[in-house]
């Protein structure tokens, strides 16, 4: 080797390899009092410098490879006996230390401490009677825990089938942050995003603080105080109530309800009822913005619309209806009709029609205005 690199051999090492075989247990044995049962180096190749030149080290033509590999049904399997208390929350972990862990890595550069790749697994798995993985970090601008997906998926899934997805805390800051940025693309994929996203019902047990505009088309149930500086952009289209009914059945969206004697709801059966309570929320393509008292009950329950734009179903036999007739009750079973008589529909109109039904009956969008 040495005659091939001109003399001098550079760092080019002695060939002394170690090999160890066994039927059933290890092949290589170390143990140490302190320091590393095994430990192994690669330094990569530096050739030998022509006669004359500089006393510097020219930089190597062949890089370091892998201190060590192994290669097995378990690449490498590290184990450690050293017992470590966990700590109550995470927030009362201690800077890093190497004791108790079954593999540690160490990087004292800028690359990663343990970095593991799978074709179709996981690249790095961690199962714990505490905590599966664990990441800690002092930089101010890192992360503990940093999770990347190249293409639409998620960059960090939590899955619990009982209790918590993912769980953040925090002694100052977010316990969970989410940001998107919007209006540029990195490498061909677009930034326009959310910077959260809940699929089913969203419980706060605390105050709700918001800047900007606060979009909802679910439900949000709060015990406490939701503070809003900005919009509140509500995608439904009316303010409804709920009541019980006197039937168990609840009506059908679009019926117009009227007060029974015991202060509970049905559907309207005379004209100009002033019992009138409103128009059953739901039909068509508007759906409530805001339900009021909303809760479980054994008695048949419905959402009335009390304010806002709603489908109702109207007769026009009685008078054609045209765009901002006042509407009232009708004699037909939970339809409305024009208020052609003003004396009689004073305190028994329902609202006004945006749109016309000349003849027939039909489900058309009335703005509910009870007066």
């Amino acid at each position: 080797m040495a005659e091939l690199l001109g003399g001098n051999a550079g760092n080019a090492l002695s060939a002394n390899p170690l090999q160890g075989t066994n039927q059933s247990t290890a092949g290589v044995t170390g143990q140490s009092n302190t320091g590393p049962g095994v430990w192994g180096q690669s330094i990569g190749l530096v050739p030998a410098s022509p006669p004359g030149s500089s006393s510097l080290k020219p930089p190597a033509t062949q890089p370091a490879s892998d201190g060590v590999l192994g290669e097995g049904t378990n690449g490498v399997r590290g184990v450690s006996a050293a017992d470590v208390p966990n700590p109550t929350t995470p927030l009362e972990f201690a800077a890093p230390t190497p004791i108790g862990a079954g593999v540690w890595g160490t990087n004292t550069a800028g690359g990663p401490g343990v970095y593991g790749t799978s074709k179709s697994g996981s690249g790095v798995r961690g199962d714990g009677g505490n905590y599966g993985v664990f990441g800690q970090t002092s930089d101010a601008s890192g992360s503990g825990v940093f999770g990347q997906n190249n293409s639409t998926g998620a960059g960090v899934t939590g899955v619990n089938l009982g209790g918590t997805g993912v769980s953040g805390q925090s002694a100052s800051g977010a316990g969970v942050s989410g940001t998107s940025a919007t209006g540029t693309a990195i490498e061909g994929i677009s930034k326009d995003g959310l910077a959260g996203k809940f699929t089913g019902k969203v419980e706060v047990d605390g105050d709700v603080e918001t800047t900007g505009n606060l979009k909802i088309s679910g439900d949000i149930t709060s015990v406490n105080t939701v503070t809003v500086q900005g919009d509140v952009v509500l995608t439904g289209a009316d303010c409804a109530e709920q009541f019980d009914t006197c039937d168990m059945h609840p009506q059908e969206p679009g019926t117009i309800v009227v007060i029974d004697g015991e202060g509970k709801l049905r559907e309207c059966r005379e004209a100009y009822d002033k019992r009138v309570a409103g128009v059953v929320s739901g039909a068509g393509e508007y759906k409530p913005a805001i339900v009021l008292d909303r809760r479980a009950s054994s008695e048949g329950r419905v959402s009335v619309a009390l304010v806002g734009k709603v489908y109702c179903k109207v007769d026009a036999d009685p008078a054609p209806i045209a765009v901002g007739d006042l509407l009232t009750t009708s004699a037909r079973p939970g339809f409305g009709m024009k208020a052609s008589d003003a004396r009689r529909a004073f305190g028994a109109v329902i609202g006004k029609a945006l749109r016309p039904l000349s003849e027939g009956q039909g489900v058309i969008p009335i703005l509910v205005a009870l007066q």
